[in-house]
């Protein structure tokens, strides 16, 4: 009962400032650091396997479902997919110790099990936000037989630490969990000078027009985001600042709870997007260059961090895109099912999808490697 009240009081808590929804949506499930909402696609039936959004573990997550016109979310069900979210819970003190082994074969883990069963289906589609498209990858690469496609965007593959992992042990140390004024103080600065933010939103987005009217419904919403922050579980934060200290990532040095991270894993089709002039990810391009997809892509599109996920131009051309690859490279589901078998055939590249990709992205063509049996 105890249990019950505090994950209860968490969620009320983390919620409670949030808009109404622009989606509707029910929640499925609810664990010790996710909230697993659900979205209906918008005409009738599924296309293709449910399509995971994983959001980072900074502020809230409606930014993907911002405003009417200005949703990844909404643009995702009108194209017929079954759409999950995962709304991560504020960690409480007694989740301090929760690293990447919990987010991802956990949590995540958990969400994955129950799209599954309710949509009857045997993979999901991943995209993934910024630190949310990490944990993807990361699932996606030990659990490689359930992921149909991967999608990071704005991927912090190649970074600097927040703190050297001296001082971000100490921070941790001090609070437990780092606070959510400490991550408001330290990300908002680097981008978003609140006495600029109308010139700010304008070049992030792509849309001049923002610097001359702060009472665009798009300030305000983004405005009372901007203050959405939510703590970070201690040993998470630490594990990131020895990751990013040591390049661990680009190295292919990864490893969670002992096990190595075997980027390689990954043979579902995967398209990672960028954007140009992102401000808080200073690379991803290793990435590619690990996995052991024949089906890697890259899109680099003309906007900021936040611009891919609220930019008018994201939601006229990028996700409507992204949408049509995901449709288009379906029948690499089956294959994605047997990753994790050796000797594993290579899929044929759907021809719509290359002619999609033909402009602005680059394709890498890999030999996928035998596969280790991928357990939990």
């Amino acid at each position: 009962m105890a249990e019950t009240v505090r994950k209860e009081n968490r969620a009320s808590d983390a919620s409670a400032t949030d808009p109404p929804p622009v989606t509707a949506f029910e929640t499925v499930a609810e664990t010790r650091l996710l909230r697993l909402r659900r979205y209906a696609p918008a005409h009738g039936r599924a296309d293709g396997p449910p399509v995971l959004l994983v959001y980072s573990l900074l502020k809230r997550p409606y930014v993907l479902d911002l405003l009417p016109e200005r949703s990844l979310v909404r643009s995702l069900t009108q194209q017929g997919f079954s759409v999950y979210l995962t709304d991560w819970l504020p960690p409480s003190a007694e989740d301090a110790d929760c690293g990447m082994a919990g987010y991802v074969n956990c949590e995540l883990a958990r969400a994955v099990e129950i799209m599954k069963a309710r949509d009857g289906a045997h993979t999901v589609s991943m995209i993934g936000c910024c630190l949310g498209g990490l944990l993807a990858a990361v699932y996606c690469a030990l659990h490689p037989q359930d992921v149909a496609h991967l999608v990071p965007f704005a991927l912090p593959f190649e970074m600097q630490p927040l703190l050297p992992p001296a001082a971000a042990a100490y921070l941790v140390s001090l609070y437990g969990n780092v606070p959510a004024w400490w991550i408001r103080a330290t990300l908002n600065a680097r981008v978003a000078n609140p006495f600029d933010r109308p010139a700010y939103l304008a070049q992030e987005l792509g849309e001049p027009e923002l610097a001359n009217s702060v009472d665009a419904p798009v300030h305000q919403a983004l405005d009372r985001w901007f203050a959405s922050d939510v703590p970070f579980a201690g040993r998470l934060f630490c594990e990131l600042a020895n990751i990013y200290e040591h390049s661990d990532l680009a190295r292919g040095r990864l490893e969670v709870a002992g096990r190595p991270v075997p980027f390689a894993n990954i043979c579902c089709p995967v398209l990672n997007i960028s954007a140009e002039r992102d401000r808080l990810v200073q690379g991803s391009g290793s990435f590619l260059e690990q996995v052991g997809s024949v089906e890697a892509s890259s899109v680099s599109f003309a906007t900021g961090h936040l611009g891919l996920m609220v930019s008018r131009s994201a939601h006229e051309t990028l996700w409507p895109r992204v949408a049509g690859w995901l449709r288009s490279t379906v029948a690499s589901d089956k294959f994605a099912a047997r990753a994790a078998t050796p000797q594993a055939r290579r899929p044929q590249r759907p021809p719509r999808a290359a002619d999609a990709a033909r402009q602005t992205t680059r394709t890498g063509r890999k030999s996928c490697r035998t596969r280790s049996s991928a357990g939990a």
